[in-house]
């Protein structure tokens, strides 16, 4: 066991969670809530379609084989270790503290943004679940605004309650949000008589250029698959399941993608008319002669996006909690609740970030769901810059401890830092709209500024900064 191991490992009994409370189904929830699928085919196969045609479902399958490469590099790792600080706690093992920094900034900087921006995506479709029964008080600015503060109260509320319930919750409303979209989809795609689509199977029409720009959109759905490691201190068996949601999580999500793209381009009867569309999933509903669903619908994407808040969140006051134990965050952030055994204090600190963003775009005129595009992609490349580092740390791992499998690890580390850096120059250049092409550097700024702060830390107190990383257990 490393010396990191043994110091952390006497510390656990005293940290107040719930060690080895959390079962495999719970653990692989928080991964498949934070991906949030249910949201990803609601709209990405559209989007997807445009550049893609028919070769949309392809570009799915070619995005997940890239995800498939990163979570082969995180399992490596999670096989071995295991806490709240996920690929932060990770890094530590081949790129010492400032990697291990940087990693965990960057991925604190990912679920911070992915929450608030889904924060306003749950509020749009609560606004549209209820106006859909009637009640059409809250579709302007102000009931908007009000819908996010009270959805961010309910998720902070969850999430301090209980790992479990939370959990429980955000894996329950995804599922509700899964099932109701295949509902929909399934009626659509059989009514279209194009079950064997030909057109589809032999990527007819489509363009390599076209392909791999979808990838790029393809590979952003899949944001989050990770999420299960930030649960390493409370999972009953955390070098067993954390590996086995990391990858069911991505495969699975994979899978579901490219069934709903490959279904909706079938339904629309062509890629060219699924791209037109503004709101597939509505549209589709119509088609099916299933328009009474379109409230539970909403209510589903409205509870989908609730489930990201909530894993979010998990992920970053489980981050901040680890930092505060090793002395890298403030102390008062390591405080867990007394009954719930929770890590409270760093919940609290993280909600006015996660709210604020949301409230502060939605009230000055932005529409909501561009407001979640925009906060999201901040996080993306959060999510984007740990990837990285983690696909880069994994090959130097294994053959630091000499295991078996250096080669694969090196083939695999390699293919998915290659596909984050692509999918990062590629929203960078051609350059996209304003004020998509602020966002990188937005990214940047908040990168810098931790970066910054920990410089400052390794000069004023060193021994604590050399510590970064380490608030996690090895397994022997």
């Amino acid at each position: 066991m490393s010396t990191a191991g043994k110091q952390s490992t006497a510390a656990k009994p005293a940290d107040g969670l719930a060690h080895r409370s959390v079962s495999t189904f719970e653990v692989g929830a928080q991964s498949v809530a934070n991906v949030a699928p249910s949201a990803v085919i609601a709209f990405a196969p559209a989007s997807m379609a445009a550049s893609a045609g028919n070769g949309a479902w392809f570009s799915f399958f070619l995005a997940m084989a890239a995800v498939l490469a990163i979570a082969y590099c995180i399992c490596v790792f999670a096989r071995r270790r295991a806490g709240v600080g996920s690929l932060y706690a990770f890094s530590r093992l081949s790129l010492g503290a400032p990697g291990s920094f940087v990693t965990g900034w960057a991925l604190l900087i990912g679920a911070v943004c992915i929450g608030s921006g889904s924060l306003a995506g749950a509020g749009y479709y609560t606004a549209r679940a209820l106006d859909q029964i009637g009640i059409g008080l809250f579709t302007g600015i102000p009931g908007q605004i009000l819908l996010d503060v009270v959805l961010a109260a309910v998720a902070i509320r969850l999430t301090i309650a209980s790992v479990r319930t939370a959990a429980r919750v955000a894996s329950v409303l995804e599922v509700v949000s899964i099932v109701l979209i295949v509902v929909v989809l399934l009626p659509a795609f059989f009514k279209s008589g194009n079950i064997i689509d030909t057109e589809q199977l032999s990527l007819s029409g489509s363009t390599l250029d076209g392909v791999v720009f979808a990838v790029v959109l393809g590979v952003l759905g899949f944001v989050g698959f990770e999420g299960a490691a930030s649960l390493g201190a409370e999972a009953s068996d955390p070098y067993r399941a954390i590996p086995r949601s990391v990858m069911g999580s991505a495969v699975l999500a994979g899978v579901l993608y490219m069934f709903a793209t490959y279904a909706q381009v079938a339904g629309f009867g062509g890629a060219d008319a699924l791209a037109r569309s503004t709101d597939p999933m509505d549209e589709l509903a119509e088609l099916s002669g299933l328009g009474f669903l379109k409230f539970f619908l909403h209510a589903g994407f409205a509870a989908s996006f609730v489930a990201v808040v909530m894993a979010c969140i998990t992920v970053a006051a489980r981050l901040l909690f680890g930092m505060a134990k090793e002395g890298v965050m403030p102390a008062r952030l390591g405080v867990a609740h007394p009954r719930h055994r929770t890590p409270s204090a760093a919940i609290r600190a993280v909600a006015p970030f996660v709210a604020l963003p949301a409230v502060l775009v939605v009230g000055a005129g932005t529409e909501p769901l561009n407001a979640t595009t925009y906060i999201d992609t901040i996080g993306v490349f959060g999510y984007m810059l740990s990837y990285t580092l983690v696909c880069l740390a994994a090959p130097l791992f294994v053959r630091r401890i000499g295991a078996r499998g250096l080669l694969l690890t090196r083939a695999l580390g390699l293919i998915g830092a290659a596909a984050m850096v692509y999918v990062f120059y590629r929203n960078l250049w051609p350059a996209p709209a304003w004020p998509l092409n602020v966002l990188p550097y937005v990214f940047v700024g908040a990168l810098v500024v931790g970066v910054v702060g920990f410089a400052v830390l390794r000069v004023r107190r060193p021994e604590v900064a050399e510590r970064a990383g380490t608030f996690a257990d090895d397994l022997d």
